[in-house]
């Protein structure tokens, strides 16, 4: 289409499927005899052709159209490199990291001036959609910042008449940036260096930690057996005071009882003996004997068993107290505690020893009316004692402030079979003395 303008020449407009409406000027600079055009008319040829009558403010002027096709052809292919233009044919192919590329192109034709065309780019990707587009005088057309993946560029030239030439097409494809195989390896080895750095300081810790806590268990072993190298000694004092208070007394007097025995079978030489008295005498010794013995080691534990063991230390108790501190008591026993807590033969006499001590302290401080022993294992082999009481508080430190070393020798024995012991108070008054004993120490060896 052919319009005619004041001021701007003769002017054509083509449309194109891609680029839409595309312009070219024809004014005095090309031959026209005035900016002002008023009328255009298209004049027939004997070839076929047609010719344009142009009416302007200085007169009508006859022009020619073109009609031969230009030519297009790449000067430049610029990207990290100076590519050929035969490399197009068969595609570019751009290593990373090349995202850019140049394209510089020229056309011929026989009537339009180089100055005169107009140069068309597009920019595609693998499916067809249109990334960038260009319609100027400028030949160069500058591709940049590109993703990783395949492309088509595309360019025409068209003459001032707005004839356009053949398209010239190629393939370009952006390589992907490789794996970052050495920053990885570097990575990965700081993070095992960090990783190895943190693990030696969490085990440098945990072994300054361990040592500490064996000293500790050292120390509290080595007065374990400080305490129970004492109370051996203390046990063998008791012992021999009760075999000089009690047994060598009782002796003596049997001594002077058989003085009183007919000499050399004289019936009637001095004071006749009561064979009963004797006996009794010789009942008591052998009773006071055998409750040395007993406290030497029970038999209790081997006769009728671990549980019976633990009421029978309760009851001894309440029978060896004084009237005044006597108390009622109540043992409950987990019937399946044999089977279930399968105690070596010196972790019960431990936990045996221990009660004892526990029950003494009861009936010697607590001045308790009600005491209640529960005693239970888990299928998991853990054992556990509670002994309960309604007497005055009873206060550990105390205890371990004084004198006596009861509560020295409970601990020290604890430790020994890994056992764990407890006093807590009640709200209603009394305390609640608890023996803890885990599978593992529970399973220990004799």
């Amino acid at each position: 289409m052919w319009c005619g303008t004041t001021g701007s020449g003769l002017l054509k407009i083509s449309l194109d499927d891609q680029l839409g409406p595309i312009l070219s000027q024809l004014d005095a600079e090309q031959g026209l005899p005035s900016q002002n055009v008023f009328a255009v008319r298209s004049q027939a040829q004997a070839d076929g052709s047609s010719a344009l009558l142009i009416g302007t403010s200085r007169g009508v002027a006859r022009y020619q159209p073109g009609r031969a096709t230009p030519t297009l052809y790449a000067t430049r292919v610029i990207s990290k490199r100076v590519h050929s233009p035969g490399e197009l044919a068969t595609g570019l192919s751009l290593e990373y990291p090349q995202n850019s590329l140049l394209l510089d192109v020229a056309a011929i034709s026989s009537r339009t001036f180089p100055e005169q065309f107009q140069y068309a780019f597009t920019l595609a990707d693998s499916r067809g959609a249109v990334i960038k587009q260009k319609l100027s005088r400028e030949s160069q057309f500058i591709m940049e910042g590109l993703t990783a993946g395949r492309y088509r560029v595309t360019a025409r030239a068209f003459t001032k008449d707005l004839i356009a030439s053949e398209p010239m097409s190629f393939e370009l494809s952006i390589a992907k940036a490789p794996f970052p195989w050495t920053s990885t390896a570097l990575a990965i080895l700081l993070a095992l260096a960090l990783l190895a750095l943190l693990w030696a300081i969490l085990e440098r810790r945990r072994i300054a930690a361990t040592s500490a806590a064996l000293v500790e268990a050292n120390s509290e072993l080595a007065d374990a057996r400080l305490n129970l190298a004492n109370e051996a000694e203390r046990e063998r004092r008791r012992i021999a005071r009760d075999l000089h208070d009690q047994t060598l007394a009782d002796l003596r007097h049997l001594m002077l009882l058989s003085d009183q025995l007919p000499a050399n079978g004289d019936a009637g030489a001095g004071k006749q003996l009561d064979a009963g008295v004797l006996r009794t005498e010789i009942e008591s010794i052998s009773q006071e004997v055998r409750r040395i013995c007993e406290d030497l080691s029970p038999s209790v534990l081997q006769n009728v068993g671990f549980a019976a063991a633990l009421e029978f230390a309760l009851s001894h108790a309440v029978q060896d107290a004084p009237p005044e501190k006597q108390f009622e008591y109540e043992f409950v026993c987990d019937e399946s505690l044999e089977e279930h807590a399968r105690l070596p033969a010196n972790v019960q006499m431990q936990i045996y020893r221990i009660v004892q001590e526990a029950v003494s302290n009861v009936w010697r401080h607590a001045g308790a009316t009600h005491v209640k022993m529960t005693v239970k294992a888990s299928p998991a082999g853990e054992f556990y004692l509670q002994l309960k009481d309604n007497g005055k508080d009873f206060e550990p430190q105390e205890q371990q402030n004084s004198r006596g070393r009861g509560l020295a020798n409970m601990r020290a024995r604890a430790s020994l079979i890994d056992a764990d012991i407890s006093w807590e108070k009640l709200e209603s008054g009394g305390t609640v003395f608890t023996l803890q004993l885990k599978r593992a120490a529970a399973n220990r060896p004799s």
